[in-house]
C-alpha cells in the first residue's frame, strides 16, 4: 500500500512538472508573438506618420498630452481639432465615413450614448496594445471606448472684485452679483445635465434665482474664465480646473471652489474604424490608456483617472458622476 501511494504521488508530481515545463516553454513564445504583433502596429503607425484627433477637451489638456505623445513617438505628427458642439462633432465624423473622405482618426467627447449607438455598427477599433491588460474592464465601454477621465465642474470668483468669499453654490445667488455673473450657454449635453443636476440638488428655485441675476451666457468655459480673469465678470457659475489653473498660474486673480459633492462628466475616447491612419490611432489609444498617458491627461489636479495611483489625479470620492447614458 505504501509503495502504491508513493508511486501515485510521484506520478502526480511528474505531471505537474510536465505541465509547468509546457507552460514555461509556451509562455515566452506567446508573449513574444503578442509583442511582435504590437511592434508591427507601431511600425505601421510610424510609417503612416500622422494622426488627426477631434476633441471636446480644452486646449491646455490636449496640448500637453499631444506634446508628450509626440515626444514618445516623434515619427507621428498629431493634429488636434476642437469641436465643442456635439452635433457638429458627431455629424462631421459620420459624414466623413459616408463620403469616404479623410478626417478624424480618433474621437474624444463626453457623449457616451453616441459611442454606444455607433459601437453597435462596429464604428470603432478595439484597443489591442499592452496598456489594455491593466486597464479597468468596467471602464472600457463596448470593448472599444475607454472612459479616460472623470471631470468635476467648479465655481470661481475674481478676488479683486469679490471681497466676501464664495464658498458654495448657494453663495452664487447673492444679489450683489446681478449682471456680474457668468455661466455657460447650453452648447453640449454636459451643460444641460449640469443644470439639471443643480435643479435636483439645490432645489427647484435655484435656476430661476440664477436667471434673475441676468447672467452672461458664453459658449463654453474658455470665454467665461477669460472674462473672469479680465474683471469683466465677478463670478462664474460653471467651470473646470483645466481652464482655471493655467490662468491662475499666469497671475489671474481667480479663486476656484469645487463643491462637495461636485457634478462630474466623463471623458470618453475611441479610434474610428474608418480612419485613414488606423495604426496611428491604435498607438494613440494605447498611449492614452497607459499610466503615462493617464498622468498627462489627469495628473495636473484637473481630473480623476479611472486607474488608481496616478500622481496628480483628483480624488473621485468627492464627485457625483452624471449618468452618461441618460
Amino acid at each position: 500500500m505504501k509503495v502504491a501511494n508513493m508511486r501515485r504521488k510521484l506520478g502526480q508530481a511528474a505531471a505537474v512538472v510536465a505541465c509547468v515545463a509546457a507552460v514555461s516553454a509556451w509562455a515566452p513564445e506567446a508573449l513574444a508573438q503578442g509583442d511582435a504583433n504590437w511592434q508591427k502596429i507601431v511600425a505601421a503607425a510610424k510609417k503612416e506618420g500622422s494622426l488627426v484627433i477631434y476633441h471636446q477637451a480644452v486646449p491646455p489638456v490636449v496640448g500637453r498630452v499631444v506634446k508628450d505623445f509626440m515626444a514618445m513617438y516623434p515619427e507621428i505628427r498629431v493634429e488636434a481639432k476642437r469641436q465643442v458642439m456635439p452635433a457638429q462633432h458627431m455629424a462631421v465624423i459620420e459624414n466623413e465615413k459616408k463620403s469616404n473622405i479623410d478626417g478624424a482618426d480618433v474621437s474624444q467627447y463626453s457623449n457616451a450614448i453616441w459611442y454606444r449607438d455607433m459601437a453597435k455598427e462596429n464604428y470603432f477599433l478595439k484597443p489591442v496594445g499592452p496598456a489594455l491588460a491593466d486597464y479597468p474592464k468596467e471602464h472600457l465601454l463596448y470593448g472599444a471606448v475607454p472612459i479616460i477621465a472623470v471631470m468635476p465642474f467648479v465655481i470661481a470668483y475674481n478676488t479683486n472684485l469679490v471681497k466676501t468669499p464664495v464658498n458654495n453654490l448657494r453663495d452664487l445667488l447673492r444679489p450683489e452679483f446681478k449682471g456680474k455673473i457668468g455661466t455657460s450657454d447650453i452648447v453640449a449635453e454636459t451643460v444641460y445635465a449640469c443644470y439639471e443636476w443643480l435643479e435636483k440638488t439645490q432645489g427647484a428655485d435655484y435656476l430661476p434665482q440664477l436667471a434673475a441675476l441676468q447672467p452672461k451666457l458664453t459658449p463654453g468655459v474658455v470665454p467665461l474664465f477669460q472674462g473672469l480673469a479680465a474683471g469683466e465678470l465677478a463670478v462664474a457659475a460653471y467651470g473646470i480646473h483645466a481652464i482655471a489653473n493655467p490662468l491662475i498660474a499666469q497671475g489671474a486673480p481667480i479663486k476656484v471652489i469645487q463643491p462637495n459633492p461636485a457634478f462630474v462628466s466623463a471623458d470618453v475616447m475611441a479610434a474610428v474604424a474608418h480612419a485613414r491612419r488606423p495604426n496611428a490611432a491604435l498607438v494613440w489609444m494605447d498611449y492614452i490608456m497607459s499610466r503615462r498617458g493617464q498622468a498627462q491627461w489627469n495628473g495636473a489636479g484637473e481630473k480623476a483617472s479611472v486607474i488608481l495611483g496616478i500622481p496628480g489625479s483628483l480624488d473621485a470620492k468627492t464627485m457625483q458622476p452624471w449618468d452618461i447614458f441618460r
